[in-house]
């Protein structure tokens, strides 16, 4: 069932995902980092968006993970197999700004040299994912893959799988 409240307002040349409960199962111990995990694993329908996406527009990850370095998130990803699909991954950790901020989305914009308008965020918290990046002028997509409450704002674009995402952006070329 496809739950789309507001359509995406401009084409899309970039698109960051979230890492931990986008692509990534967040279910391991907390106070480890997740390429540490014993096991990890990709949410559903990761691998068949990103393979999608790939080559339609640069594909990163951005996050505000506070254990995981970038060389650990990386790691992490090519675990699963979803590492190479990405062109850049932008982290707290690194950049020491989080996706609520704007000089983090200025790194984002000057480094992939797209307009915010033109990038769109996907993530699972409505909150760190949505709601604070769509602040700075970029397009957001609420990855609702657990079916919580839908917030009144009708400013959402909500979608339940990944594979979704991938198809309303391979739709609007």
């Amino acid at each position: 069932m496809r739950l789309i409240v507001a359509p995406l307002r401009a084409p899309i040349r970039a698109v960051c995902f979230d890492w931990g409960g986008t692509l990534m199962s967040e279910a391991g111990p907390e106070e480890l980092p997740m390429s540490e995990w014993p096991e990890v694993s990709a949410i559903p329908g990761a691998h068949e968006c990103l393979e999608a996406l790939h080559g339609v527009a640069p594909l990163c990850v951005a996050t505000n993970a506070t254990v995981s370095r970038r060389p650990m998130i990386e790691r992490a990803l090519e675990r699963v197999g979803l590492r190479a699909y990405f062109a850049d991954i932008f982290c707290y950790t690194e950049l020491g700004y989080r996706k609520s901020e704007p000089a983090f989305w200025r790194v984002v914009e000057s480094t992939l040299q797209v307009p915010l308008a033109h990038i769109a965020m996907v993530g699972d918290s409505l909150e760190h994912d949505v709601l604070a990046p769509r602040k700075f002028g970029v397009q957001t997509v609420w990855f609702n893959g657990s079916g919580a409450h839908t917030p009144a704002d009708g400013g959402v674009t909500e979608m339940r799988s990944l594979i979704e995402f991938a198809e309303l952006v391979r739709g609007a070329r």
